[in-house]
This record gives C-alpha cells, sequence and structure tokens, in this order.
C-alpha cells in the first residue's frame, strides 16, 4: 500500500518569522490540484491558535491556478481570539499573485445536543472495484496518480467519472468511500487537515455524472471556483468514510455541489459546499 507522502508533504509547512510557506505537490495536469491549497491554509491558519481549539470551518475562494511544484506563500491575519471561538484570514500568493483567499474558523468544543444527518446504506468498500480498475482506459500516468498518487484511497457506491463509457447521462449525485493510504497517526488535527485536503477530489463528479461526462473527455475544462467545509465531528481519515454528494445547480459554466461525510458507523463528520467552473472547450468562446 502506498504512504500518503503527498498529503503530509503538502502540509509540511515552514514558517519564517511572518508568514508560512508550502510547495504544492506533483499531479499529471498543468495546474496544481486544489485540495493542496485549501489544506495548506488550514493547516497555517492552525499553527496560529491555541491548542484547545480545533478547526471547525474553512471558507476558500480560488483566486488563480497555482503552479505544480510551486512555493507558495501563506501570510495569516488574526481576526479575532475570543473565549469560545477564534477566526483566521489567511492569504495564499505564489510569487506576490494571490491564489487563494480562505477564512477559518475555530473552537474550544462544548457539550450540547447532537442532531446529525444519516447516510444512505451503502455496500462496504472492500466490496467495491479500486480507482486502478475503473480507471483503465486513461492515460497510464493517470491511472497511476489516481490509484497510487493521491495519497488517498478513492472507491466509487455506482458509477465513476474517470474514463467516458458512453452511458447516458445519470443521476446528480455520487456517492463513495475513502481512506488514506497509509496511517495518520494520532493528532486529531492531522486528521482534520486529511479531510479538508480529500474533500476537493469528487466535488465536481455530480455535475459530470448528470451530463454523461467524464474526467479524460477530450476539451472538458474545470476549475474550483470556491469551497466551503464544516467539521462537526473528529474522525480517523485513515479509516473509510462514506462521502455523498449532489448536483444543487449546474448553469453558466458554474455548477453547485453540496455533500456530507460519515464513519463506516454512520457518524455525521463533515458538510461541504463547492462551487466549479466547467467548460467543454469546444464549444466555448
Amino acid at each position: 500500500m502506498s504512504e500518503a507522502s503527498g498529503f503530509l508533504a503538502a502540509v509540511a509547512l515552514s514558517e519564517d518569522g511572518t508568514g508560512f510557506t508550502a510547495r504544492t505537490q506533483p499531479v499529471p495536469w498543468p495546474k496544481s490540484y486544489g485540495g493542496d491549497l485549501l489544506a495548506q491554509a488550514a493547516a497555517a491558519a492552525t499553527r496560529t491558535v491555541a491548542d484547545d481549539r480545533a478547526l471547525h470551518a474553512i471558507h476558500s475562494l480560488f483566486v488563480a491556478p497555482a503552479t505544480v511544484g510551486a512555493v507558495l506563500r501563506y501570510d495569516v491575519e488574526t481576526l479575532r481570539n475570543g473565549r469560545s471561538y477564534s477566526s483566521r484570514r489567511v492569504t495564499a500568493t505564489e510569487d506576490g499573485r494571490v491564489v487563494l483567499s480562505a477564512l477559518a474558523s475555530f473552537h474550544v468544543g462544548e457539550d450540547s445536543p447532537r442532531v446529525a444527518a444519516t447516510p444512505q446504506p451503502a455496500p462496504a468498500p472492500t466490496e467495491l472495484a479500486d480507482a486502478r480498475t475503473r480507471a483503465q482506459g486513461a492515460p497510464a500516468e493517470v491511472v497511476d496518480y489516481w490509484a497510487d498518487g493521491r495519497s488517498f484511497e478513492l472507491r466509487h457506491v455506482g458509477p465513476d467519472s474517470y474514463v467516458s463509457d458512453g452511458a447516458a447521462p445519470g443521476p446528480a449525485e455520487v456517492r463513495l468511500w475513502l481512506r488514506a493510504l497509509d496511517g495518520l497517526g494520532e493528532d486529531p488535527a492531522l486528521h482534520r487537515l486529511a479531510l479538508v485536503y480529500v474533500c476537493d477530489y469528487a466535488m465536481l463528479e455530480p455535475a459530470l455524472r448528470a451530463q454523461g461526462w467524464a474526467w479524460t473527455d477530450p476539451g472538458l475544462a474545470t476549475a474550483s471556483l470556491d469551497h466551503s467545509l464544516w467539521l462537526h465531528e473528529d474522525a480517523r481519515l485513515d479509516d473509510w468514510l462514506l462521502c455523498e454528494l449532489r448536483l444543487v445547480s449546474h448553469s453558466n459554466g458554474r455548477a453547485l455541489v453540496e455533500g456530507e461525510f460519515f464513519t463506516a458507523d454512520g457518524v455525521h463528520v463533515a458538510s461541504v459546499a463547492q462551487q466549479g467552473m466547467i467548460r467543454r472547450l469546444s464549444a466555448a468562446s
């Protein structure tokens, strides 16, 4: 089993006294993976708050693409340190150019009533085909990346969006299991960062499924525009989580997708929303 080295390298920040730096990780496409930027911004903000509070929400705007392998700078502004909550603004830049702006909120935690969403029944991940099996037909370097290079294993419940199978447009929802390819240790903060990191991988797939499109279709261009994640409960990201995603809207070249994350025993871990650009370049002006 491959190690989760890409994720761990992505969140290995360096501090220079006034801010943080981190490097985007290799991918087989022209621009860096958005989860690098999301997790790095969350990691930078986390480094500036007291140990008694945990990340519970992060809202991010992708301002411009970041270069693969680039060193990005993260500047963190303290907006507030209260008795229960702390808030931070994070700006990521590449050579002085803003690539991401994020707001992060941290909470000390407290006892309260619990009401939560529940997952749909799903087959166990061990009963489902892995990404290498499903992605056959894509270029070899892409198959290798999807299977071993993402630091996380993704197993779809039902159809996936790796390679076009000629099928008609399907339901605008996607369910999949995910977990890190190796153990992540015992630090809950690292597992929170892992969720921030991995949740960008499949966010636009419900929009692709609704059109009968696939990631490897010629002329398809996608980009994350903005992203929000709310963390309800701690969970281990080296154990399986079930992700349920649904398309809310696809119009004017933009798709909005919402979703939920659950542990294997049904604990509601997090909620997510993301808007992304989807273009078929052959039809773009």
